[in-house]
């Protein structure tokens, strides 16, 4: 069964590769959705997929790239399903 989420992160994860290295392994995955820097500092990911793969990219959320160190991940149900059209895209490569 298909899940959406919205995903809010919190450290340092701009200017470090982080989205990029998200949408790759969402890719990987299989997995839809967005990723975009937000002008607090923070990037939010809206992501659809089956329960275990989200798990998956969950494991990456935290890590992050190798630049990049996550503070806080806050996690939301999405009530409505969202069509991203099968792919998972970077929004807005500058803020």
């Amino acid at each position: 069964m298909k899940r959406c989420v919205k995903i809010r992160v919190i450290g340092k994860v701009q200017a470090v590769g982080y989205r990029h290295f998200i949408k790759n392994h969402a890719e990987k995955l299989m997995i839809e959705g967005t990723i975009q820097n937000q002008h607090d500092g923070s990037v939010i990911i809206f992501v659809c997929g089956g329960q275990d793969k989200l798990d998956d990219l969950l494991d990456f959320v935290y890590q992050g790239s190798p630049k990049s160190k996550v503070d806080d991940v806050l996690i939301e149900p999405m009530q409505t399903e969202r069509d991203f059209r099968g792919v998972f895209r970077v929004i807005g490569d500058n803020l």
